[in-house]
């Protein structure tokens, strides 16, 4: 009996939760479409949800074991196995903050986004881990301080900070990844350490400045 009392709540609160386009082209919508304990403060027009949550706000999938969301800012706190799917995007953390009116999201502890790559017929995963990562959901761009891990197909890139920029055709700008501070570069049995460097992914090409170190390694043909 309580689980279909909660169901019911759970669907009358999300219509009154959901603003549709087609009702206001100027209105926004967010979706609580599951979770185990939900108060709801009409007079702040704000929402507590915990165990087992999902929501669905514009282009996101939310799963975590809690949240606080402000209808009125348009903005929400995401706590206890986060999860974010976004198209080919997933981003997993342990906090997430998410201003969605600026699609600015901030995530912390065991960051880890994979973002599927399609470029000429070949699919690739790019795995970012790293303890902070702050993610623009208009345009893909990411970035992290305080210690990154990039791993995409048999390069592995390491920095202080990192920066990734995806392809902007009307400004004719390359997807790239921008790293700084302690940067290493590895490539099967190649490695680069650098104070800076630029990785273009779809020419998979590097440009980098203050050489610390740099090893080839050349196997001998058979």
């Amino acid at each position: 009996m309580k689980k279909i009392l909660l169901c019911l709540l759970v669907l009358f609160l999300s219509s009154v939760w959901a603003f549709g386009e087609e009702k206001s082209p100027g209105t926004k919508e967010v979706i609580l479409e599951r979770a185990e304990k939900i108060t709801y403060d009409s007079k702040n027009e704000a929402f507590n949800a915990s165990g087992n949550v999902v929501v669905i706000q514009g282009e996101n999938r939310i799963e975590c074991g809690e949240l606080s969301f402000s209808l009125r800012e348009n903005r929400g706190s995401f706590r206890g196995g986060v999860r974010v799917t976004r198209g080919k995007t997933e981003i997993r953390a342990l906090t997430m903050e998410g201003d969605f009116d600026r699609e600015l999201y901030t995530f912390q502890g065991d960051v880890e986004l994979r973002k599927e790559r399609e470029s000429e017929g070949e699919a690739s995963v790019i795995l970012w881990k790293a303890e902070t990562l702050s993610y623009n959901g208009k345009n893909e761009e990411a970035w992290s301080e305080g210690g990154v891990e990039i791993t995409w197909k048999e390069v592995l890139l390491r920095a202080d900070r990192a920066h990734y920029f995806p392809r902007d055709e009307a400004e004719g700008e390359e997807e790239r990844v921008v790293l700084e501070g302690n940067v290493v570069i590895t490539e099967k049995e190649r490695e680069i350490q650098v104070a800076q460097a630029v990785y273009f992914l779809d020419t998979e090409t590097l440009e980098a400045s203050g050489i610390t170190r740099a090893r080839f390694v050349i196997r001998e043909k058979e």
